[in-house]
């Protein structure tokens, strides 16, 4: 009972943090604290942290590693944790319980995160409409609908974009991709 409740308090946490962070967009009262970071490091920990908690629930979670000289970037290293942290949750949710795969490279001049589940993917009716606010399409999954939405602000007030796609041989794609100077 108490780890029901536990659980149960870490999601709502998680709702009311994202159901801010979307009326700071709103209002255009988000901003950023950029600063000069080593988004490679901040991207492994966030990968590692949660790996080690996904794997509690039986899920695996591989770092394709890879010897990309990856630059340092301006960004918030908060903000972007907090975008690796959700597209990984979300693949852990959506994914059916399947393996998770995330990398980060170095691709002309941006760095690409790339994070992919295998579970079924998104309807392709619906791959056009994950990114709006408060849309959950035809998931049973619980959640605000707004965490990629969020996401995709912070990525785009970083200069650059966010796509999700369905992944060859199934599962979902997400990409991350950012600008190394603005």
């Amino acid at each position: 009972g108490v780890g029901i409740i536990l659980r149960e308090g870490r999601r709502l946490t998680e709702m009311v943090l994202e159901l801010l962070d979307f009326t700071r967009i709103q209002d255009g009262r988000m901003t950023l604290n950029m600063e000069l970071a080593d988004i490679r490091s901040e991207f492994e920990d966030t990968v590692f942290m949660y790996g080690s908690r996904l794997a509690q629930d039986g899920i695996t979670l591989e770092y394709l590693e890879n010897d990309d000289d990856i630059p340092e970037i301006s960004c918030d290293p908060k903000r972007m944790r907090q975008v690796f942290l959700n597209i990984l949750d979300n693949a852990a949710k959506h994914g059916s319980g399947t393996p998770i795969a995330a990398e980060i490279r170095y691709v002309e001049d941006a760095v690409v995160v790339r994070i992919r589940d295998f579970g079924p993917g998104i309807p392709e009716d619906e791959l056009p409409l994950v990114k709006k606010k408060f849309y959950k399409g035809s998931s049973k999954v619980r959640g605000t609908g707004i965490g990629l939405a969020v996401c995709d602000e912070i990525v785009a007030m970083h200069g650059g974009e966010l796509t999700l796609e369905n992944a060859v041989g199934g599962g979902t794609l997400v990409t991350v991709t950012l600008p190394i100077s603005q």
